[in-house]
């Protein structure tokens, strides 16, 4: 399957031709940060981004994704980040905060009020991206297992 050529750094939204791509991106990013892809189980979302997701963003360095990052709507107010990853090797070069600043603003253009998340606490430097961007600690808002880590933006 082709891929049409991207310019590096470029955020584009993300369609279903983009697939081998993401899951070889995946396959690379999620063991960085002691994560593992299992793509037949709890990640298998990731083969049906159009339907778990409301906007999903790849970032290319030329023909590879390097990093991602999406938006699921919680109601009809409020939504949550989720899927920011970003390739070790570029990191501290802004495109962290990139990702994450392409998902709040569709946020608020959307018109939701807030954008949730959840972490884990060894993700310090995410955790830092998102502190700086306005993100404060809130209460456990959803049922994830694996996370210990919540916050939330007010986008109004």
């Amino acid at each position: 399957m082709e891929v049409e050529m991207k310019k590096s750094f470029e955020l584009t939204e993300y369609n279903k031709t983009f697939e081998s791509l993401l899951i070889e991106f995946l396959e690379k990013c999620l063991p960085e940060s002691d994560r593992t892809l299992d793509i037949n189980g709890r990640h298998s979302y990731y083969l049906d981004i159009q339907n778990h997701f409301k906007k999903f963003w790849c970032m290319f360095d030329s023909e590879n994704i390097i990093g991602v990052v999406a938006v699921s709507e919680l109601n009809t107010m409020n939504c949550e980040l989720k899927s920011l990853y970003l390739l070790q090797k570029y990191h501290g070069m802004g495109h962290g905060k990139r990702l994450l600043l392409k998902a709040v603003d569709y946020a608020k253009e959307y018109g939701y009020s807030k954008m949730y998340l959840d972490s884990l606490s060894t993700s310090k430097k995410a955790i830092a991206l998102y502190r700086r961007t306005g993100f404060v600690d809130t209460e456990k808002y959803n049922s994830s297992v694996r996370s210990d880590v919540f916050m939330v933006l007010n986008l109004k």
